[in-house]
């Protein structure tokens, strides 16, 4: 066909004209998809001319390379007048293939019948290509995933599987998410892989152990398995890796050289985590991509070298000694646990890392291979948090008694003025009495949960009819004790040894309770207050009732919350008494329990530690 020339019509209002003028590849067709016009660019990337192109189809508008489905969608999409967008292919003459992000406008007329189409190119072949090299990365990553010769499994800190590096017993990896690691095995070890899963995520330390399983043949297989958190950038608890690998030291097992290579492959390609391997005098044979990016050597520099040569020197005499008490122990086949070691790397830089070190037999010989974690962030933030603890810790013992002065400097000024006041200042006086003693009951409570860490050592004999007095006498002086009967039973003659500070803020916390929310005594009862105490050979059993107004069962969980008030019938009260007591027993591993009854009382149940 006869090449025609073309030239932009009249009619293309202002938008096309700025959308040809800022595209550099497009093309114009007529309502059939005949080519009326191309740009220069398009051209070129075409490998041809204009005058072959102009007055033909628009071949890539009807490609082998796309299904008919993409085309139908096509056409529809812009003879309804809609702009269409997506990745058009074609195959050139040279055997090159183009892919284009292609736009396709269409220009209406004045009775919106589609008279051209716009199409806009932007020529991404080479994004295309590298993300099929990216996929064959991918898949190539996942066979050696399958080629790995232990299970690697991400769980949340309830052992839910997250994910799975392949299937787990015959189960395909999508069917193992969302289900539990435990359910995997059998009962003996499932209580022991859910007691270190529960470990490990509330102490946030990696842990090893071994299990015994049974296959179906009945025979009997060890299993290694590694637990350790994965934390995100502020140092909180994402998740959990288990690792479960058969352990071959405890039985033979064929390898071939192929297996050897393909494992070699795979630890040497992992960049997240240390792994050196080396042979029964400790010299170095292999380690992997992160442990080169670790110390800085690189694998001609230290393959050969003593293991010691990555350990700080400072470090170096204590950390070969834990080195060599676990290599014993896994020679004899006694579980080991994880240690930390100081390392050195090449810049002379020193980093923690936490360490777990496993063995095998090949081709006759011992090896060795040494996990480690760099666990430089951890301690980073774990010092932090220990010295902001100190810092409060410091500050709320020091605010607490600078605070207790001037409170009780101002509580006598004001009972002197007290005794020359007028009767139109007495409430005046009365409330700033009222004042002064919230403040000063703060101030005390305060000081009671500073006393929680600042005096936590001292451990004496306990004399509890002593304390209880005291702690009486001492309530005393701010409540009306005479109209309530306290009835004590004290069951103590083995002796008791704890903190006595800490033991007598519970007494008086939960004493002074006991007391605001006691009902009012009446002519014929009294409230009242139970306090027994019974000691035995390694523990003290404390009880103490009332017969006050209860706690809703809906608060029961809640009152031993910071600044938590079950009721606002006594405005003295400040939501810190119960939390102290809460956290000073925790601190002694003790425990606390209640039962409350509306209307008709409350009992606190502490069970503590005998600390002698």
């Amino acid at each position: 066909m006869e090449a025609i020339n073309y030239y932009t019509s009249s009619h293309l209002d202002h938008t096309l004209s700025s959308l040809i003028k800022d595209s550099s590849i497009y093309t114009i067709s007529d309502a059939l998809g005949r080519i009326e016009y191309v740009s220069e660019n398009y051209c070129k990337i075409f490998e041809t001319n204009r005058n072959r192109l102009i007055g033909e189809p628009q071949k890539l508008l009807k490609s082998h390379l796309h299904s008919d489905v993409l085309y139908k969608d096509l056409w529809r999409t812009i003879k309804m007048g809609h702009k269409w967008n997506g990745i058009l292919s074609e195959t050139l003459n040279s055997g090159k293939t183009l892919h284009l992000d292609a736009t396709i406008i269409p220009i209406q007329d004045e009775i919106e019948n589609c008279i051209k189409y716009v199409g806009l190119y932007n020529n991404v072949t080479k994004i295309h290509q590298q993300n099929n090299e990216l996929q064959t990365e991918s898949i190539i990553d996942k066979n050696l995933l399958n080629v790995m010769p232990f299970h690697v499994f991400l769980t949340s800190k309830h052992g839910k599987v997250l994910n799975a590096n392949k299937s787990y017993n015959g189960i395909a990896v999508s069917e193992l998410i969302d289900t539990y690691i435990y359910d995997y095995f059998s009962f003996e070890s499932f209580e022991i892989i859910k007691n270190n899963i529960e470990f490990v995520a509330s102490e946030k330390v990696s842990n090893q152990f071994e299990i015994t399983e049974f296959d179906s043949t009945k025979k009997r297989r060890y299993y290694s398995i590694l637990i350790a958190p994965v934390f995100n950038e502020l140092g909180g608890l994402l998740s959990l890796t288990v690792t479960i690998q058969e352990n071959i030291k405890k039985h033979s097992i064929n390898k071939d050289r192929e297996a050897g290579r393909k494992c070699r492959l795979i630890y040497k390609s992992i960049n997240v985590g240390i792994i050196v391997v080396t042979d029964d005098k400790g010299k170095i044979t292999e380690w992997n991509k992160g442990a080169e990016i670790a110390f800085g050597y690189t694998e001609s520099e230290i393959l050969g070298k003593p293991l010691t040569v990555l350990i700080s020197k400072k470090s170096r005499k204590t950390s070969i000694k834990e080195l060599l008490n676990i290599t014993e122990k896994i020679d004899n086949n006694q579980d080991v646990e994880l240690i930390e070691l100081h390392c050195l790397s090449q810049s002379k830089k020193e980093f923690p890392v936490e360490l777990a070190l496993s063995s095998l037999t090949f081709k006759g010989k011992k090896i060795y291979c040494a996990m480690m974690l760099d666990i430089s962030k951890r301690k980073t933030l774990e010092n932090k948090l220990k010295q902001k603890t100190k810092d409060l810790e410091l500050f709320l013992y020091r605010s607490a008694h600078d605070l207790k002065a001037p409170f009780s400097t101002a509580e006598g000024l004001l009972n002197l003025l007290e005794r020359d006041a007028s009767t139109e200042n007495s409430k005046v006086l009365d409330l700033l009495n009222t004042t002064i003693k919230n403040g000063k009951l703060l101030s005390e409570s305060l000081t009671q949960a500073s006393l929680i860490t600042v005096n936590r050592k001292e451990i004496t004999k306990i004399d509890f009819q002593k304390t209880i007095e005291d702690v009486l006498h001492l309530l005393s002086l701010n409540h009306n004790l005479k109209g309530i009967n306290t009835v004590k039973t004290l069951d103590t003659s083995l002796e008791f040894y704890t903190n006595p500070d800490l033991l007598n803020t519970i007494f008086h916390n939960v004493i002074h309770n006991a007391v605001i929310y006691s009902k009012s005594p009446t002519k014929t009862k009294k409230p009242c207050i139970t306090i027994a105490v019974k000691t035995l050979n390694n523990k003290a059993i404390i009880e103490i009732s009332d017969t006050g107004i209860g706690i809703h069962k809906d608060n029961l969980q809640k009152i031993f919350d910071l600044y938590f008030k079950a009721n606002n019938l006594d405005n003295t009260g400040n939501g810190l008494g119960l939390y102290v007591v809460k956290n000073i027993v925790e601190d002694l591993n003790g425990e606390i329990h209640v039962e409350s009854r509306l209307k008709k009382g409350t009992t606190f149940k502490i069970i503590l530690p005998n600390l002698n």
